[in-house]
């Protein structure tokens, strides 16, 4: 199939592989308070995990992404509350993030603070990415998933991370807090008392996370402002990051491989030559990563496809030819099954072109 050499730019979306994440352990802590406060049994939620001893001594390391995604889905669906992200997000504070949070509390205003979240997310939450910019009179802080999530997952770890950086803001600057609109992705939780829990204007159907902040509060000092004890901070946070290791997984070698020859996707027998293994061999190592060659070429089509939607006037049915789809049909199938809407309601809402 021809390639676009309009569309060979690596796509911003969707580019971490799930599999190989690691999360700090602090939150599956806060997850596991929240487990308990709505009376679900430990035994019952840990049930089928291989170390149900990780509770203990999760808080001071590292988790796997996918046993965290595992075990809130499973509490979600346990306590029939799918908006649980809210509980977790409700119980961090800036001292739950570790050396970010310990730079947060330093910064001079929250522009200043703005900046160094969107510099040192990772070292946090490496599934999302965070932008800034400043939009008429407002400036925007925006969230979006690195990772093509599923979408009751998606809704979780947003919902928990407005909250959390909205806590965060009004524990920097406690009189702006009513000021501040927070954007929802998604479609309001039924019932659900939002104006009690954030105390500011709401919005929601809006396709990505964000907080809106005046622009004239943004450069307002902090009080406790410490520029020394921040740039220290900085440092660890930039250390940590430094240390991320690169992902060697055979998920991220293959990703980066088909995302160097945009809408080419191979069948799993050629893959594998790529890395001198068999098929057989290649499908059971990314099964020992959490995923399969199917997820990590679907993770792609649907970054892929949200890019061109967003970012190009490319025609839905040239994309779809784009993305190995012979019937556009089949195309907007797959991408209702990814987003919850149609390729024309995607692009219709949030396309900047």
């Amino acid at each position: 199939m021809p390639v676009d050499s309009r569309f060979n730019e690596p796509p911003k979306y969707g580019s971490t592989p799930i599999g190989s994440l690691q999360i700090p352990g602090q939150y599956l802590f806060v997850l596991s308070e929240c487990v308990d406060d709505f009376r679900i049994e430990r035994k019952q939620w840990l049930a089928s995990i291989d170390d149900n001893a990780i509770l203990a001594t999760c808080a001071e390391t590292f988790v796997s992404f996918s046993l965290f995604q595992k075990l809130a889905l499973r509490a979600a669906k346990m306590s029939n509350n799918p908006a649980l992200g809210f509980s977790v997000g409700q119980r961090l504070t800036l001292a739950s993030h570790g050396v970010l949070g310990y730079a947060l509390m330093h910064c001079s205003n929250l522009l200043d603070a703005a900046t160094i979240i969107e510099k040192y997310i990772s070292i946090r939450m490496p599934l999302i990415r965070c932008e800034t910019s400043f939009q008429g009179d407002e400036f925007v802080i925006t969230f979006e998933e690195n990772s093509a999530l599923l979408e009751e997952m998606r809704i979780l770890l947003l919902d928990g991370l407005l909250l959390t950086v909205k806590t965060s803001i009004a524990q920097l600057v406690p009189s702006i807090q009513d000021r501040l609109t927070i954007c929802f992705p998604s479609t309001a939780h039924n019932n659900f008392p939002y104006k009690s829990l954030f105390g500011c204007k709401l919005q929601f159907d809006c396709g990505v996370a964000s907080i809106r902040i005046p622009q004239e509060l943004v450069t307002r000092n902090i009080s406790g402002a410490n520029i020394p004890a921040r740039q220290e901070a900085e440092t660890l946070c930039k250390n940590e990051r430094d240390r991320q290791p690169e992902c060697h997984s055979y998920a991220s070698r293959i990703q980066n491989k088909l995302l160097e020859q945009p809408g080419s996707f191979p069948n799993l027998e050629v893959v594998a030559s790529w890395f001198n293994i068999t098929q057989r061999t290649l499908h059971r190592r990314l099964l020992s990563e959490n995923t399969s060659y199917k997820v990590i070429v679907e993770d792609i089509k649907l970054s892929l496809a949200k890019t061109y939607l967003l970012k190009s006037t490319m025609p839905i049915k040239e994309i779809s030819y784009f993305l190995g789809y012979e019937e556009s049909a089949n195309f907007r199938r797959a991408f209702k099954r990814w987003t919850g809407c149609s390729p024309s309601d995607y692009r219709a809402r949030l396309s900047i072109v």
